[in-house]
Order: structure tokens, then C-alpha cells, then sequence
């Protein structure tokens, strides 16, 4: 009876080791794959700040460098490539003369507005007096509607 007692309690504790071991397996487990993805995520977000820092010191090198001869007008597709050396460009025409000013003309005299009557208002209504009871009431205003 008690030995029974006894083995069915160690049963019940090896049940809750074994339980405890395999919980902690799969926590080790899960956090080295949480730390495999974490580091496949940096080893990602460095290249790409790799990549951003030599394009940004590419831009800032051809900043800095003369000009070798690239106009806009090298990228324009053909036939659209506007160039001075192959049709000279007319000259503008002059400016036409100012003509004389013209006199100032009278001020027009002020046209009356006629009078707008004022927008008609409903009248305003005085509150009804409330019941004592209804003290607790006197801040909703669909009482006022009945």
C-alpha cells in the first residue's frame, strides 16, 4: 500500500522531468533558430549599409571630379538632341517699342448697394423651469424637446 503510494508519486515525478527537460530543449532550441534569423537579418541590414556607404562615396568622388564633357544634352534620345553646332539659331526679333501711355481714365463714380434686410432668426425660447428631481437631468437637452 504504501510502496504503491510511493512508485505512483515517483511515476508522477519522472513525468514532470521529463516534462521540464523537454520544455527546456525546446526553449534552447527555439532561441538558436531566434538567433540564427537574427543574425541572417543583421548580416543583411549590414550589406546593405555597405552598399548605401560606397554608392553615397561614388556620388560624393564624381561630385568632386571636372567635368569630362557629358552635357545634358547627351542623353537626350535622337532626333530630339538639340545641338547649337548643327542649326544655328536665329536671331531674336527686337523688342517692339513701348507704346505712349494711355491718359487715365476718370474714376467711376460709386455704385449705391442696395439695403439687405437681415436674415430672419426664430425668436429664442426661455427654458422650462425643471422639477427639483430632475436635477441630475439638467445637463441632457432632449428633456428641452418634450
Amino acid at each position: 500500500m504504501v510502496s504503491e503510494e510511493i512508485r505512483r508519486l515517483q511515476a508522477t515525478m519522472d513525468g514532470l522531468l521529463r516534462e521540464q527537460a523537454d520544455r527546456r530543449a525546446l526553449r534552447e532550441r527555439q532561441g538558436e533558430d531566434i538567433k540564427a534569423r537574427s543574425d541572417e537579418y543583421m548580416t543583411k541590414q549590414v550589406q546593405a549599409a555597405e552598399r548605401y556607404v560606397q554608392l553615397r562615396r561614388e556620388l560624393g568622388r564624381q561630385e568632386e571630379e571636372p567635368d569630362d564633357g557629358i552635357t545634358e544634352l547627351d542623353f537626350e534620345p535622337e532626333g530630339f538632341a538639340e545641338s547649337g553646332e548643327d542649326t544655328p539659331q536665329p536671331p531674336a526679333p527686337p523688342a517692339p517699342a513701348p507704346a505712349a501711355p494711355a491718359p487715365p481714365e476718370a474714376p467711376a463714380a460709386p455704385v449705391p448697394v442696395a439695403a439687405r434686410p437681415a436674415p430672419e432668426r426664430p425668436a429664442r425660447q426661455a427654458r422650462q423651469e425643471v422639477d427639483e428631481d430632475d436635477d441630475d437631468f439638467l445637463n441632457n437637452r432632449w428633456m428641452d424637446d418634450a
